[in-house]
């Protein structure tokens, strides 16, 4: 049984070190300003393990994907790359780590007082640099 229910339309709410975030992906000056300024939606289905995950920003991104399996996926900035991840629970949190390449993109989601956490992490050891997206059931 899953420890947590993400299930919910959720509004992004606020980020914290977003910038800094998106200058470590080597975007450039104005895509970083035009995501600051997104405002994303995700609206996610789940049961028990099984996830369905719509992204509605800058561009819409979906991913379907059974936790405890790995699953392949577009890169969101980059349709012709794919990525493999694998979505575990973590105690009341469910993480999803990259498998192709270990310096790309990790996601923790969890519940904290009704919103939803996101915390994103890009590189490893000292390199790493973190932030997080807070989102509010919509």
């Amino acid at each position: 049984m899953a420890p947590i229910n993400l299930t919910g339309v959720w509004k992004l709410l606020k980020s914290e070190n977003l910038d800094a975030f998106l200058k470590a992906m080597n975007l450039n000056f104005a895509v970083r300003k035009l995501a600051a300024s997104a405002s994303p939606v995700l609206e996610i289905t789940q049961d028990g393990d099984n996830f369905h995950v719509i992204t509605k920003g800058l561009k819409t991104n979906e991913s379907k994907f059974t936790v405890g399996e790995e699953f392949t996926d577009k890169n969101p900035l980059n349709d012709k790359t794919t990525s493999t991840y694998m979505p575990v629970w973590e105690g009341n949190t469910l993480k999803v780590d990259n498998k192709s390449n270990p310096e790309s993109i990790h996601i923790i989601r969890e519940l904290k007082d009704d919103q939803m956490v996101q915390t994103q992490t890009i590189g490893t050891g000292d390199k790493a640099v973190t932030m997080k997206r807070i989102f509010g059931r919509k």
